[in-house]
């Protein structure tokens, strides 16, 4: 082992990649074979010429039924004299230091390409013969390369790559170990010499440059008539097709996902655009300037995000988290090489001049009859409410009226009587109110000077929003916007919760009356919320972790509690790591869970415009989110996908959202009440808005973060309902570590969660439904 040990660690050997000719027949080539044989004892020389020329006979004469004791006659018939050992050309391999006895090119190539007839013609085989193919990238490009080079469906080949074979590559790159740290220009050169060392093949080991990219489609040999382009580089995608429009050449991408095949004509199509249009905006100049991550959407869409294998999107997913890089397997890397080796003759044969994008997906073709889902759970239930109707609300509020009309809260004199103004500004105030997703629960009538609020629950029907906790906090935001406005109009308000018993729809009847200073100590408190109604945003923007002023908490206290039985429990500093396990755990579980995921996606509106147009759910936009994020957020979209992360206990990556929102909090904030039912939901909700608008007064942002609050109550109050063993067993763990942040073993019911911080202020406020879409005015 002293010797093994001695030797200089290296790579494979990454010369020679070209074989060397020797025809014997020739006396310098017959020299130089001799010289090479005493200077070589161990060269292992390999002689089978006189099968080779078996077939060749049996090649040019397939009509005739040739027995086995013809051949000797036949072949003294076709040598004419000539010696065996002398026929064709001795080929040497330096790489792997072996001397072949083979056929002459002619000769070799009609009974290599024999049994090609007459799917391919000899006539078609010449017209190939002289076409020049250029391949860019060599890890799906080496099973193209080589395909091509078995169907001799060209005579030159130009590789392109900068990368050295590793082992993680051997899973769909076919050489052998001792290849370890070779170029992967030079083994795929090598694996086509020892098929054909007929073929011509260049190589431009540096990958393509702007140095080399002109000379890489045209050499002293022509120009290239076909290029495949299967590099993982942005940069050398577009560029490449830029030079190979402006030069008319026809470039054929295949993604071995699906059996995705990419073909753009541009020598029939010189004013094509770019990947038919998926690269607008990108050219050589502006790609320069692009950060890995500000390229991440364009080549999602590149690759057509939305078509990947549920398997390729789960495992996308899953890139920096447990796997490296995104998978390439040997069945769908051979399938490319075949898909691209078939298109590749036909477009060059001419039978085909199609530019476009298409699928030999497999599984899809070859599946059992009924398609076989990953579904973790039973489909999401139909939603069981209807949207609530004016007519059935205004009946609802007419047979209170009339129920009620002997009570002075309604009829009596201290009532004021609303102006048209008055109920524009209250009708306002209460519109802007925040709800959980942005759903905005509500309906309302305003008639005899009172404003009625009804849960509309068929929009904030929610498998994630447990017993309703967060609608109901929405319904005491809406009320607390309307109440606090009515404050700096002068006036009072009384509320009334749910006033018609055994309806769980009529949430709340608000009346006004003469504000009297001296019977509400906490005006001055709530006077001082009131201008910040309309500046009130959820601020999703990432700051960096710092103290909140001195005297901040305890103001905040103090407006919290002039809801009654309203307490806070604040968590800053080191036990904010914790809970940023916690909340990212907690979303994990509900992308994870097949109704959580299908309602975190119905609450998304990809861009401002779909945002405006529905006037509900949650801006991307707004979101602090890098274009890989944005980028992941579609390809999570397919639930099949998440379903198998499922399955494999994945979808960690779903956590850095979280992680990284809770990293720039300055402290979290619990919001408990005295007992868990929806009266005392609706007044959290009343104490949050307060809160709120005392962290906005004072510069602080806020973002809800609710999820730990509906997967802790549901452990505590569901009975497990609609938990799986595992997501049990996952929740248990992270309420385990909760306790250890807040006290919440005293009885009391948890609330509501909100993250404070110091951000940058957000680019905007969500949107809104229009006002008559959710009130119904008849004063």
């Amino acid at each position: 082992m002293k010797v093994l040990k001695e030797r200089i660690p290296g790579s494979a050997d990454s010369g020679s990649y070209l074989p060397v000719f020797y025809r014997i027949t020739n006396n310098e080539d017959a020299q130089e074979l001799q010289e090479l044989l005493e200077k070589n004892p161990n060269l292992q020389i390999l002689d089978d010429i006189e099968a080779q020329l078996r077939e060749l006979i049996k090649s040019l004469n397939p009509s005739i039924k040739i027995k086995e004791g013809d051949y000797p006659e036949l072949l003294k018939q076709h040598l004419a004299g000539r010696e065996l050992l002398s026929y064709g050309v001795w080929v040497y391999y330096p790489w792997s230091n072996r001397l072949v006895h083979l056929l002459d090119e002619e000769e070799f190539v009609e009974v290599r390409t024999n049994r090609n007839r007459y799917k391919i013609t000899r006539k078609e085989q010449e017209t190939l013969s002289n076409k020049k193919i250029g391949i860019i990238g060599l890890s799906v490009g080496q099973s193209i390369a080589l395909t091509l080079a078995m169907e001799r469906a060209c005579g030159e080949l130009r590789l392109a790559d900068f990368d050295t074979v590793e082992l993680s590559n051997l899973n769909r790159i076919r050489t052998g170990v001792h290849n370890l740290g070779l170029k992967k220009t030079i083994n795929a050169a090598r694996e086509i010499a020892e098929i054909d060392p007929y073929i011509k093949v260049k190589l431009y080991s540096d990958g393509i440059t702007k140095d080399n990219i002109d000379t890489f489609f045209i050499d002293g040999h022509g120009k290239l008539d076909l290029l495949v382009e299967v590099c993982d580089g942005l940069d050398i995608k577009i560029v490449s097709r830029y030079k190979a429009r402006e030069l008319r050449v026809p470039v054929v991408m295949d993604t071995n996902d699906r059996g995705m095949l990419d073909i753009e004509r541009f020598d029939l199509e010189p004013d094509r655009n770019i990947l038919h249009g998926l690269a607008d905006g990108l050219d050589p100049n502006s790609i320069r300037d692009l950060t890995n991550e500000e390229k991440v959407p364009y080549i999602l869409r590149m690759i057509g995000g939305e078509q990947l294998s549920t398997r390729l999107k789960a495992s996308m997913i899953e890139v920096e988290q447990s796997i490296n890089t995104w998978p390439q397997l040997a069945s769908s890397v051979t399938l490319g090489g075949a898909i691209t080796t078939d298109v590749a003759r036909r477009i060059l044969l001419d039978y085909l001049k199609v530019s476009g994008r298409f699928y030999v997906d497999v599984e899809d073709i070859i599946k059992d009859e009924e398609k076989e889902k990953m579904v973790s759970e039973a489909d999401s239930p139909l939603n069981p409410y209807q949207p609530l109707q004016a007519d059935e609300l205004l009946i609802e509020v007419e047979n209170y009226l009339k129920s009620q009309k002997d009570q002075k809260d309604l009829s009596g004199d201290s009532k004021i009587a609303l102006s048209d103004e008055a109920v524009a500004t209250l009708v306002e105030a209460a519109r802007i109110a925040p709800s959980a997703g942005n759903n905005q629960p509500w309906k309302w009538v305003v008639m005899q000077d009172t404003f009625f609020l009804f849960h509309d629950k068929y929009r904030s029907y929610s498998w994630g929003d447990f017993d309703e906790i967060g609608s109901h906090s929405s319904l005491g935001a809406a009320i607390e916007n309307l109440t606090l406005k009515a404050l700096s109009l002068g006036m009072d308000s009384e509320v009334q919760l749910y006033p018609v018993k055994g309806n769980p729809f009529f949430a709340a009847v608000i009346s006004f009356k003469p504000l009297e200073k001296q019977s509400k100590p906490e005006l001055h408190l709530l006077n001082g919320l009131t201008p910040y109604i309309e500046k009130r945003v959820t601020n999703r923007k990432l700051g960096e972790r710092q103290r909140l002023p001195s005297g901040f908490y305890e103001g905040l206290s103090e407006v919290v509690h002039t809801i009654p039985g309203a307490e806070i429990q604040v968590v800053e500093g080191e036990l904010l790591d914790h809970m940023g396990e916690i909340l990212s755990g907690c979303d994990r579980e509900r992308l994870l869970y097949k109704m959580g995921h299908e309602e975190f996606f119905h609450e998304i509106r990809w861009t401002p415009e779909q945002a405006a147009d529905m006037g509900d759910g949650i801006d991307l936009a707004l979101v602090d989110l890098t274009n890989s994020e944005k980028a992941g957020f579609k390809v999570a979209m397919d639930w099949e996908a998440i379903a198998w992360l499922e399955k494999w206990d994945k979808g960690r990556a779903f956590q850095k959202m979280s992680k990284k929102s809770v990293e720039a909090a300055s402290s979290l904030v619990l919001f408990t009440m005295p007992s868990y039912d929806r009266e005392n939901f609706i007044q959290a909700g009343r104490s949050v808005l307060r809160a709120w608008l005392y962290a906005t007064k004072k510069g602080v942002s806020v973002h809800p973060m609710l999820s730990p609050v509906f997967f802790f109550n549901r452990l505590k109050y569901g009975d497990d309902q609609d938990l799986t063993p595992r997501m049990k067993d996952e929740l248990t763990k992270l309420r385990t570590l909760y306790e250890q942040c807040f006290k919440v073993n005293e009885g009391k019911a948890e609330v509501f969660l909100l993250k404070l911080a110091i951000a940058e202020p957000t680019d905007g406020a969500t949107f809104r439904l229009p006002a008559d879409q959710i009130f119904q005015i008849n004063n």
